[in-house]
């Protein structure tokens, strides 16, 4: 395995990593940037593993965390309502737009698993504590560019408004990008798969 020495934009301090990566963190200022054409500071947060929870088998999963806006002009299904995108947006089902967090798993994951993570997180936005660095547990790899996780939102809120009881017939609607930033959530890895760990 070949290890890529780059210097912080910042501090000019050595990183060094040892795996494929678009997010390079630096342990010394503590910030994160992300190498694409050019070199750009990115917000991020780190999220908390819960009190008491096992030690084995940590990961830090990196997720853009996408704070939309969400227009529904017209939207019709047979066999069921139209329940879910008008419940997530702020103000419930009497309201037509509103703001939701959309989560695009930035890893690279097969399609099962990055809708499974992607429903998960944007249905259920996770609650934790944050911390300040990674605590020395390791991270996955992020392959997703900002502009890929913005496009990735929208499929992301049709298709889960798709897997609802009945059948979407019709959907128009308007999805706006007001802030983006990587959030690291800790999960356990295991035999069935990706755990949280929040």
């Amino acid at each position: 395995m070949r290890v890529i020495q780059v210097k912080c934009p910042s501090c000019k301090n050595p990183i060094q990593m040892k795996v494929r990566d678009r997010l390079f963190y630096c342990e010394n200022c503590r910030t994160l940037h992300i190498r694409d054409n050019e070199v750009q500071l990115v917000d991020y947060e780190i999220g908390d593993f819960a009190k008491g929870a096992p030690l084995d088998n940590r990961v830090y999963v990196p997720f853009w965390r996408l704070y939309c806006n969400f227009v529904i002009n017209h939207i019709s299904s047979s066999g069921g309502t139209a329940f879910k995108l008008s419940n997530w947006v702020r103000g419930g089902p009497q309201q037509n737009s509103g703001d939701i967090f959309v989560f695009v798993p930035a890893g690279e994951f097969d399609p099962g698993t990055f809708r499974r993570l992607a429903t998960m997180m944007t249905a259920n936005p996770p609650r934790y504590a944050s911390r300040l660095d990674f605590g020395n547990v390791p991270r996955l790899p992020a392959s997703v560019r900002k502009v890929e996780a913005a496009e990735l939102a929208d499929f992301i809120v049709v298709t889960m408004e798709a897997e609802k009881p009945g059948v979407l017939q019709d959907l128009d609607y308007s999805l706006t990008v007001r802030d983006a930033r990587i959030v690291y959530l800790p999960f356990f890895t295991s035999v069935s798969g990706l755990v949280p760990g929040f």
